[in-house]
């Protein structure tokens, strides 16, 4: 199985996650925006258990946003790295760290009733109001 790799900015945090994402998608809601800051969050999710740091553990904070979900970041250069889903032991990596082209494209935008009122969607992938019923 190929191998992706992924850095953020400043390069202290790397990751490895093997190029077998159970979905990628685009992630409209509020939260992600504010999170990420841009208008949505490009994400792919894997069990938890085949994600891994290769370097920079130390470097990440972990955002406690509700009883389900730790987000993370580079506390060095702020970079938006993950969001970790405790109840279904899923990462949702944010594609744009990865520094390796995965085989598939994002295939669904979700939370489209909350998103940026500017961004408009003009590309034929499925749309889901709020998430799909496995919520990612």
């Amino acid at each position: 199985m190929k191998k992706l790799n992924g850095s953020c900015l400043c390069g202290k945090v790397q990751i490895e996650v093997p190029d077998d994402f159970e979905y990628m998608g685009n992630c409209h809601c509020s939260e992600c925006r504010k999170f990420t800051g841009s208008d949505y969050s490009s994400v792919g999710g894997l069990s938890s258990d085949k994600f891994r740091f290769k370097a920079g553990e130390d470097a990440v904070s972990i955002f406690q946003k509700s009883e389900e979900t730790e987000l993370a970041f580079c506390r060095i250069c702020g970079s938006s790295l993950f969001s970790k889903k405790l109840k279904t032991s899923k990462h949702n990596i944010r594609l744009g760290i990865l520094d390796d082209i995965p085989t598939h494209k994002p295939s669904f935008h979700i939370f489209t009733a909350s998103k940026a009122p500017w961004n408009d969607i003009t590309d034929n992938l499925i749309q889901f109001e709020k998430g799909p019923l496995n919520s990612v």
